[in-house]
């Protein structure tokens, strides 16, 4: 009778232990895993309440439990050492293995931080990926549709480029538009560029990125490949709040730069609970996105109905005060990269990227996702936009996507794609035709090579015959001109990176530090220098230097434009 019962008790101990667990993990499920540490702290007391109901239900004595417990939990901790040990000697980073997405893009796979560009792809970079579920799928979690598997390959700076290039004749800026990661390359409006015109283009996009990073990336990757044409998309649906949030960004990332690519963040450890913790998680919909989604039923080009899913922005006929100082901080960025492919001799041309709604309205009606579509509206911003430029310079071409998109539109062409902000393939087809016809167009504004006439300080335009440099305060190259090698007699890729006063040996005709004095107070500074050549002849140049601040970033930013000419004297 005695062991009837304890059979029975033993039996009661194991049923509620495993009742506890499933109800457990179902109440975990229900509310909603937050972070890691739920589903560590749901793993640990999983364990010890496994073993505590194995205690009271077995008749095995306790001190042999005990062994067993410290036995079992002694090989799981070697055996999670043993698998740590790769990561912790960086062999493996688990981030790549589970794939992580992270809200830090610098801790997605693929991508490592950069002190300017805030994240950008590692060189080589290649991944083979399915798409699956876009941008607004992800928001409202609608159905997966998978695709097609292709190799997603970046160059080896990062970009989204077949081949390494030395040089270009057009490069492209901007963000995800350009780099367009959910397609093939062979699909993209750059790619479609290159057959249209023949020419060489280079695909300087990067998913993120607003108008600050742009400006690094036409410093840093544009220029050097000195294009005929550089082609800056901006795009209406994120570039303002980019550059609000830049210099936040850049804040968040230095404050946690020391710890950056740690042996925890590259652990097994970690990147299992956090694929665990979005398995358990699953789809869930992002109420704060919700009210700005509509839908629509389009029927394409083969009669083939699609449900698209569009996502609104702006519900003013006008900016915002607070999207009109978004505004100004464009504009300084613009004004510099105007001032360098000026001095460049290139054409800069600016393209307006609208939002699915600018395009799609009018030519079809929506319903609202959580909310009224009825009562969105459409801002001034590609009218802003034209004015801005022209005030810049009127020698900047501009192009606006919008009619051609929407042409292509009203004639059953899906340009956007269903559940994604982002163009399709036919999409990008368009526009690769719209920046060809800019590109050859004979009756474009042409970039006139400026006159040399006496002009104030703080220039604005030069010859690019002149040696230009753009470096860091500290003197670091960050940019070399056709000017500059034809003068001092080295290249671009020999001076990246150096200091311009230990290589050059700069003679000053007053101490440094009064001329950086001058400059920062002034933000423009005109004396001669004595410089040497690479072949170690000295020349005397009469020296410019303006300092280009940007105001809503953090001094790393500043940069120094420094003109230098044969003096006269």
């Amino acid at each position: 009778m005695k062991d009837v019962s304890a059979k029975y008790i033993k039996g009661g101990v194991i049923g509620l232990t495993l009742a506890l667990l499933i109800l457990g993990y179902f109440l975990i499920v229900k509310a909603g895993v937050s972070d890691v540490r739920d589903v560590f702290s749901f793993i640990v007391a999983s364990y010890l309440l496994i073993w505590g109901g194995y205690a009271l239900a077995s008749t095995i004595p306790q001190d042999e439990i005990r062994n067993q417990f410290v036995l079992t939990t002694f090989s799981l901790l070697v055996a999670v050492f043993l698998v740590e040990s790769p990561a912790l000697l960086q062999l493996i980073d688990y981030r790549e293995t589970f794939a992580i997405s992270s809200n830090l893009p610098w801790e997605r796979p693929g991508f490592e931080p950069d002190r300017e560009l805030i994240y950008k792809p590692k060189p080589r970079y290649a991944v083979k990926i399915q798409f699956d579920r876009g941008n607004i799928g992800r928001v409202l979690c609608l159905p997966s549709h998978p695709t097609e598997p292709f190799e997603l390959k970046y160059d080896q700076n990062g970009f989204r480029n077949e081949e390494d290039l030395g040089n270009a004749d057009v490069a492209v800026i901007g963000d995800s538009y350009v780099e367009s990661p959910m397609m093939p390359a062979s699909q993209l409006a750059t790619t479609g560029l290159a057959q249209l015109t023949k020419l060489t283009v280079a695909n300087l996009g990067h998913s993120g990125y607003g108008p600050q990073q742009e400006l690094v990336v036409l410093k840093r990757y544009g220029l050097p490949l000195h294009p005929k044409t550089v082609v800056w998309m901006f795009y209406e649906g994120n570039d303002l709040l980019d550059a609000r949030g830049y210099a936040d960004m850049m804040s968040l990332l230095e404050s946690r730069w020391k710890s950056l690519d740690s042996a925890w963040d590259r652990s097994f450890t970690k990147n299992f609970l956090l694929w665990l913790t979005q398995s358990v998680q699953g789809c869930i919909p992002n109420p704060h996105e919700m009210p700005q989604a509509a839908r629509t039923t389009v029927v394409d080009t083969e009669g083939k109905e699609n449900t698209l899913y569009i996502k609104g922005h702006s519900y003013t006929a006008t900016l915002t005060k607070l999207e009109l100082d978004d505004l100004q901080k464009v504009v300084a960025v613009l004004k510099e990269a105007y001032q360098l492919v000026r001095q460049d001799g290139a054409r800069f041309m600016i393209v307006f990227v609208p939002q699915a709604y600018r395009v799609y309205r009018g030519v079809l009606n929506f319903e609202g996702v959580g909310g009224d579509v009825n009562q969105w509206g459409l801002n001034d911003l590609p009218d802003r936009l034209r004015s801005v430029v022209q005030d810049i310079s009127p020698d900047i071409d501009y192009v606006d996507l919008t009619p051609a998109l929407r042409s292509a539109a009203g004639k059953n062409v899906l340009v956007y794609l269903p559940d994604d902000t982002h163009w399709t393939n036919h999409g990008h087809q368009v526009v690769a035709q719209v920046l060809a016809d800019a590109l050859m167009s004979e009756t474009r504004t042409s970039v006139k090579t400026p006159s040399r006439q006496p002009q104030s300080p703080n220039r604005g335009t030069v010859l690019s015959t002149e040696a230009i440099m753009v470096r860091n305060l500290d003197g670091t190259i960050r940019y070399w001109s056709k000017g500059a090698q034809k003068l001092y007699g080295w290249g671009p890729q020999e001076v990246l990176g150096a200091s311009s006063h230990l290589l050059l040996k700069t003679k000053f005709p007053i101490p440094l530090e009064v001329i950086e004095e001058e400059l920062r107070v002034k933000g423009h500074w005109d004396g001669e220098l004595i410089h040497q050549r690479r072949d170690g002849s000295m020349v005397t140049v009469a020296s410019h230097w303006d300092l280009q601040r940007n105001p809503y970033s953090e001094d790393r930013s500043v940069t120094v434009v420094e003109i230098n000419d044969l003096s006269e004297s």
